[in-house]
């Protein structure tokens, strides 16, 4: 997803990737979100003279603008970086995250001069960091597995319960609530809500039996005739979500939600080599199995499937 190659426009998938990233790099630490998001936009010149009016102010106000103001909202997002960066780092990531949202709701802010200023200044720089982490991420989980007991591991691989009438009864009441907030999204024709809402469906009810799949389906259909690429969208969607799933639970050391998420993916997109990250997860998946392999947890692992 490289952005050089559409540089008249940040596309979606692009600043949903960078969004994910600027999350994964708060969480890193102080030192390496100076290195990788303040410096960059410092030496870009994009700091401003402190003002009265906070960045999450700015924010609020931003927000609000409809119509055609809407075209205007990339020079309040500059404007708001500035503050951003004489506040402290937390307000800046906030900023940076707020100002890739705002391209990916409205096309005017994804097209605009301050947009693409913006994204050519972090490209690299987020990339980078993206690039260490992913060899960081799988030495890690490389450890984590070899270090977890064979009972660790097997609670991890084992499905969700669901036998139990509670668990079965909130499992469908979430995907009934997570349901009618598309069908509302849809009815507005919000297609950025749409997009986030369907992408959240799809990963967390893939594997479920009565999934509502042919009426999710139906909607897909009608965006993609409305906006021909809403359904490659999609996918990209899904797979940089289950990417920053994992590398979310590596980090923290959640084994469990790391193998799900690992294992959705596969599920989900078939080993489809053109979806992203393919490669990152399927050698994140490869490794899982030769510590399976390793602990004799095969047999398991095929009962559960």
């Amino acid at each position: 997803m490289a952005f050089r190659d559409t540089n008249s426009k940040v596309p979606v998938t692009v600043a949903e990737t960078m969004i994910k990233t600027i999350r994964l790099l708060a969480a890193s630490g102080r030192r390496s979100f100076q290195t990788y998001l303040y410096d960059p936009l410092f030496y870009a010149g994009w700091k401003r003279d402190y003002s009265a009016e906070t960045a999450a102010r700015m924010m609020t106000r931003i927000e609000k603008l409809e119509g055609a103001q809407v075209r205007t909202i990339s020079a309040h997002c500059k404007r708001m970086i500035a503050q951003a960066l004489t506040e402290n780092l937390s307000a800046l990531g906030n900023g940076a995250i707020f100002f890739f949202e705002m391209m990916m709701r409205h096309n005017a802010v994804a097209t605009s001069p301050e947009a693409l200023e913006f994204m050519s200044i972090l490209e690299d720089p987020l990339r980078k960091f993206e690039a260490e982490q992913e060899g960081s991420i799988s030495d890690r989980f490389t450890e984590r597995l070899t270090a977890s007991s064979k009972e660790a591991l097997s609670e991890a691989l084992a499905p969700v319960e669901l036998g139990r009438r509670e668990n079965t009864v909130k499992l469908k009441e979430e995907a009934r609530i997570l349901f009618e907030k598309i069908k509302r999204a849809s009815q507005k024709g919000d297609l950025a809500t749409c997009r986030k809402l369907i992408s959240a469906y799809l990963i967390r009810f893939a594997e479920a039996e009565d999934n509502n799949r042919d009426e999710i389906e139906a909607l897909i259909e009608a965006f993609e005739k409305r906006e021909s690429g809403f359904r490659n969208e999609l996918h990209s969607f899904m797979a940089i979500n289950l990417y920053y799933q994992i590398s979310k639970g590596i980090s923290s050391g959640d084994l469990r939600t790391t193998i799900r998420s690992i294992r959705k993916y596969a599920f989900i997109f078939q080993g489809d080599p053109l979806v992203p990250y393919h490669r990152e997860i399927d050698r994140l998946e490869r490794k899982l199995y030769d510590i399976i392999r390793e602990k004799d947890l095969m047999k398991e692992l095929i009962r559960n499937s």
